[in-house]
């Protein structure tokens, strides 16, 4: 039990370097600034009440706000976030731009379907809004008073991944891998979105053993992504196979993830520690 529950705390609360956890909240704070100023949000204005079904923390409001309202939650939003960047009054403005875009991707999602494109961003970002603030781009050394938001922001990610795939088996059991549910999704999909290349969205649809290996792939990939919690090595594999499934997902469908590729590359990513191998390459022995 003792073991366990040390591997629990080195999980949730091992060392990391400051510089690491500084560049990954100046990151997020950038993808939340890119997502609050270029969303199409300002058209929800005319969303009549009837359709407004607001979700659970939006509950309080009777409509949409008018389209002053959401570019006035779009250019606080979008400073705020701009400032936390910067490292000014980094907790007050990032918490700003996090709630900014919360409101934001609340109202979007307020009209029947819960959409879920802006869920890993706003999930992972959580822990930053309490994470230390006297952090320094020349801390090189690990440590465990700094290292708990990324480790935190990293379980976050991999449940988020997992239980995708945990509700695919819950809904529809083995069928949604094996069966013809992602042939029906190649096939209907890109008319319903602005897909870039349907006609292999069409060729996976005709061919129901690429249809079948398309979903038991995604499937596998999503109830195994905790994995990455306890091997690192194979932290930038996930990440840069989960940044390949949301591009195709965007190729093939239309629809837009491109907050979900950049988030998991930041996190799982040692951009940082990457920097200093490129600039100080290992000597080889000789």
């Amino acid at each position: 039990m003792s073991r366990l529950r040390t591997a629990l705390d080195d999980l949730c609360f091992g060392a990391e370097p400051g510089r690491r956890v500084l560049f990954v909240q100046t990151a997020l704070a950038l993808l939340i600034g890119a997502r609050v100023a270029l969303g199409s949000y300002r058209q929800l204005a005319d969303t009549p009440d009837a359709l407004f079904e607001p979700v659970p923390i939006l509950a309080w409001a009777p409509s949409m706000p008018p389209a002053w309202g959401f570019v006035a939650l779009q250019v606080v939003g979008t400073v705020a976030a701009l400032a936390a960047a910067a490292r000014r009054w980094p907790r007050v403005t990032f918490a700003l731009a996090w709630l900014c875009y919360l409101v934001l991707a609340g109202l979007r999602g307020s009209r029947g379907k819960v959409l879920h494109n802006d869920l890993l961003l706003l999930w992972t970002a959580v822990p930053f809004l309490l994470a230390p603030v006297r952090l320094r781009w020349d801390q090189r050394e690990p440590r465990r008073d700094h290292g708990w938001p990324l480790r935190a922001a990293w379980v976050i990610a991999a449940l988020i991944y997992f239980f995708a795939g945990y509700h695919k088996l819950r809904r529809s059991g083995l069928d949604w891998a094996i069966g013809e549910n992602v042939r029906y999704v190649m096939l209907w999909g890109p008319s319903v979105g602005a897909a870039k290349w349907d006609a292999m969205a069409t060729w996976i649809g005709e061919h129901l053993w690429a249809s079948r290996a398309t979903g038991a792939f995604i499937l596998a990939f999503e109830l195994t992504f905790p994995v990455v919690l306890v091997t690192r090595a194979l932290q930038v594999p996930y990440a840069l196979v989960a940044v390949a499934l949301h591009v195709t997902t965007f190729l093939f469908l239309g629809l837009d993830y491109w907050a979900w590729a950049l988030t998991v590359l930041v996190l799982f990513v040692d951009w940082p520690g990457l920097v200093d191998r490129v600039r100080q390459p290992e000597v080889a022995p000789r």
